[in-house]
């Protein structure tokens, strides 16, 4: 099928670059030729990496079982589940108090036989004592080479470290992609992981690790891969690239349960996660920054070799009404350089000059309080989430494959039915639930898990859908700043989320049940946010203020099956791609 007069009317009223010429070119490029799909490889390697570094301290910083030494005992048996730790320590696990040994029996010790000293009667049932030192189950977690077991605070403050990492990262990520690109975030995040990580590994105490795990999240990380699949393929098949990439990235990072079961002791763990990211440096040459980036920053001649780049490997040749745009924009380029630094100043605004717009700011609060509710939610989920049985790393390379099927269903429906009616009956669901599986009788265990399981699935999918909504909402020259600063205020619900589990001590069920009440938070916001589905990326803050203003006349394309405009000279197998 060939669009008709649109084409005409867009390569020839358009005096500037603009989205409708863009989303054409990308059109006839394809969506899934050799070039996109070996895009998708690169970003699926990176990020699957990225993400096991980025889960490292689940391993790293596990707690390990352990008990209190005993001098009077350990010469009889020194195993973790000696003989006589049903007389010689408390019934409590993990605990850092033992039985008091009778004075007698302590005062004499070294006279008497051992068999004596580690009998059950010299030791008081009715006393005890905090441990000197402590026995470790293994000693693969750094809780048992920093000994840490009788210090919990230490443990979780790792998690914490962690988290206020990210959250600068987010924020400096944001501005550099925006400001240099999206490749220097792309390539360089994980170059600084790699060392840091692998600095990190070679730890001599607590604080050493403790201040690197910091370093590591705040100089690392970031969104930018999801912002390049966004921006790389045409308006239709946005949604679909991005999940197919975070299905790609979820299964690599899925093997990191099989590493960390084959490796597990923590320093070689951290050595085989963290290694490989240093291979990204050479991403240099086989990643080319985002046209959309290009374009909004005037550098109209790179983005033309990069369209004719992809142009040649996927072996598709443009209809002339798109070269003759291609001779266009480059035309414009070399008048924008003899422009000079003036007309850059003027079109690349500063962030806070993008926030005077009140509906952009607007925006981001609202946003921000959807990330509320939605880190709140899918985080404490997870950390709420009782114990399953059977091996803890093979639990954890599947909690990760969730998102495999849960992806597949986002491609299909974000598509089709838009972007608020999904996302709202997603949070319903959520809700619904949630909230089911507080209630239902525990003879039927398996139908709470259920629930509870199906509930986490609404949630994942919850949590991606509104990434992807904010990355539409915004113009290109700030798209992930502002996506990134509505992400860090949203990461006080990840905070909130550890605090969940304490509820239960109030009433049984209760952390699902604020589970399934906080959902309807998104489940409400989302109707406040313009529908971006039919919609091409904006490029300014005009084309972003206008997203739920404009009218229906002026994307003809938008409200029909038609391809994208520019396609004038395209045949069917072309348009297939």
């Amino acid at each position: 099928m060939v669009t008709k007069e649109t084409t005409v009317k867009v390569s020839e009223d358009s005096g500037k670059e603009g989205q409708f010429n863009l989303d054409g070119i990308l059109s006839e490029l394809g969506s899934f030729g050799k070039y996109q799909l070996l895009l998708l490889l690169l970003l699926a390697f990176r990020d699957s990496f990225l993400n096991m570094c980025n889960f490292n301290y689940v391993f790293t910083a596990a707690e390990v079982d352990f008990r209190c030494e005993v001098p009077e005992c350990e010469a009889l048996d020194s195993r973790f589940n000696a003989s006589w730790m049903p007389y010689a320590l408390t019934n409590e696990t993990n605990t850092c108090y033992r039985m008091t040994p009778h004075e007698e029996a302590a005062l004499n010790s070294s006279e008497l036989s051992q068999q004596y000293t580690c009998a059950p009667e010299n030791f008081a049932w009715n006393k005890t004592k905090r441990c000197e030192k402590v026995v470790y189950e293994d000693y693969n977690s750094i809780v048992a080479e920093f000994d840490l077991g009788c210090q919990p605070w230490k443990r979780t403050l790792i998690g914490t470290v962690h988290n206020l990492g990210l959250v600068f990262s987010f924020v400096i990520s944001g501005l550099i992609s925006d400001k240099y690109g999206r490749k220097v975030i792309i390539v360089g995040t994980p170059l600084v992981v790699g060392v840091a990580g692998l600095i990190k590994s070679f730890s001599v105490n607590y604080w050493m690790l403790l201040v690197l795990e910091f370093l590591e999240t705040a100089l690392g990380y970031g969104n930018a891969s999801m912002v390049l699949s966004l921006e790389t393929v045409s308006q239709k098949r946005r949604v679909v690239f991005s999940c197919i990439s975070d299905i790609l990235a979820s299964i690599g990072s899925a093997f990191f349960g099989l590493i960390a079961w084959k490796i597990p002791y923590w320093r070689h763990m951290m050595r085989a996660i963290y290694a490989p990211l240093l291979v990204v440096v050479f991403y240099i040459f086989l990643v080319d920054e985002g046209v959309r980036w290009l374009l909004a920053h005037n550098k109209n001649d790179e983005a033309v070799r990069v369209l004719n780049k992809v142009a040649k490997i996927n072996k598709i040749q443009l209809s002339n009404k798109a070269k003759q745009m291609l001779k266009t924009i480059a035309g414009e380029s070399n008048k924008n350089d003899e422009d000079g630094e003036k007309k850059s100043q003027s079109e690349q605004p500063h962030l806070l000059s993008v926030l005077r717009s009140r509906k952009i700011l607007l925006r981001v609060l609202l946003i921000a309080a959807c990330f509320i509710c939605c880190t709140f939610v899918y985080n404490g989920t997870i950390i709420n989430s009782t114990s399953v049985s059977g091996n803890k790393y093979l639990n954890f390379s599947a909690l990760l494959l969730v998102s495999v099927p849960t992806r597949i269903i986002t491609a299909l429906t974000l598509t089709r039915f838009g972007r608020k009616t999904p996302i709202c009956v997603a949070y319903t669901l959520c809700c619904i639930f949630f909230i089911s599986s507080a209630f239902v009788p525990k003879s039927i265990w398996w139908a709470s898990v259920l629930f509870y399981l199906v509930g986490k699935m609404c949630s994942s999918y919850g949590v991606f859908s509104m990434y992807v909504v904010a990355m539409e909402v915004f113009p290109t020259t700030s798209r992930n700043s502002l996506t990134n600063i509505a992400n860090t205020v949203g990461r006080l619900g990840s905070v909130l989320a550890p605090q969940a589990p304490l509820l239960e001590k109030y009433m049984s069920g209760l952390p699902s049940i604020v589970f399934g009440i906080v959902a309807l938070g998104p489940a409400v916001l989302a109707l406040l946010l313009p529908d971006t589905s039919r919609a091409a990326l904006p490029d300014d803050v005009l084309d972003a203020e206008n997203l739920d203003t404009a009218p229906d006349d002026e994307r003809p394309g938008d409200v029909t099956n038609e391809p994208p405009r520019i396609t004038v000279s395209v045949t069917k197998d072309k348009e297939a791609q």
